[in-house]
């Protein structure tokens, strides 16, 4: 038909500017239909480049993050780009990455692949204005997988398999160390120590002092523990833990 033909003979650059436009409207769309199409008929114009910034960009901005993974990825396989646009392209790439994982309770490799993503954007030069916040993000999905393991622990608690859930609260200690769940790990082992040990219980957190979030929630710990009853039934010790 004649509107077809006239959509075809349509330049780059209008494509392109009619995209801008319907990014600012929030349409984005009606901007991917325009970015795709000019990528498509006419990839090596000069607005191919930022096109394939734009069109990544509202894949984002319509939440959807796996397809804006893979255009962000396009965008930043492209030669000359603008320093701009790559920073803001793997900012957001950080960001696809960081919210396409899980919850705790579900499937974590998704979030094992963000925090290595995350972890060698952070290296970049370019990612030097947004480390606080990339910081944040690995922090985050750090404290996710603490969770995950932190709630396998109570699992095995529930199950009164007590070194099993030791083996958990531990790998938190030593992997997540920076994470909230590091101070109840740490008081739980102490607390299944004491039921066969008071003595190791109390040298355990001696041993783990510099493991505490603080100080003084290493000397509440050691309060806590020396307020356990002893020679108790085991449902008294795990009714006490965190």
């Amino acid at each position: 038909s004649c509107s077809n033909s006239l959509i075809q003979e349509e330049p780059s650059s209008i494509k392109f500017d009619n995209a801008i436009k319907y990014i600012k409207d929030d349409k984005y769309s009606r901007a991917i239909d325009e970015l795709e199409y000019l990528l498509l008929v006419d990839p090596l114009s000069d607005y191919a480049s930022d096109a394939q910034y734009y069109l990544a960009e509202s894949y984002y901005n319509l939440d959807n993050f796996q397809k804006a993974i893979e255009e962000f990825e396009k965008y930043l396989s492209r030669r000359s780009l603008s320093h701009e646009l790559l920073k803001k392209s793997q900012f957001l790439l950080c960001k696809c990455y960081y919210k396409v994982t899980l919850d705790y309770n579900k499937d974590q490799s998704g979030t094992y692949i963000a925090i290595e993503k995350l972890q060698y954007f952070i290296e970049k030069e370019s990612m030097s204005e947004y480390v606080d916040e990339i910081e944040q993000m690995i922090l985050d999905l750090r404290t996710k997988l603490a969770k995950k393991n932190f709630h396998t622990a109570k699992l095995y608690v529930r199950l009164e398999e007590l070194e099993s859930a030791v083996i958990y609260y531990d790998s938190i200690i030593k992997e997540y160390y920076d994470t909230e769940f590091v101070n109840h790990s740490l008081i739980n082992i102490a607390t299944i120590y004491f039921i066969d040990n008071k003595e190791k219980s109390i040298s355990y957190l001696g041993n783990h002092k510099n493991s505490f979030i603080s100080i003084n929630d290493y000397e509440s710990a050691v309060l806590f523990v020396n307020n356990l009853e002893l020679n108790q039934e085991i449902e008294y010790y795990i009714d006490q833990l965190k």
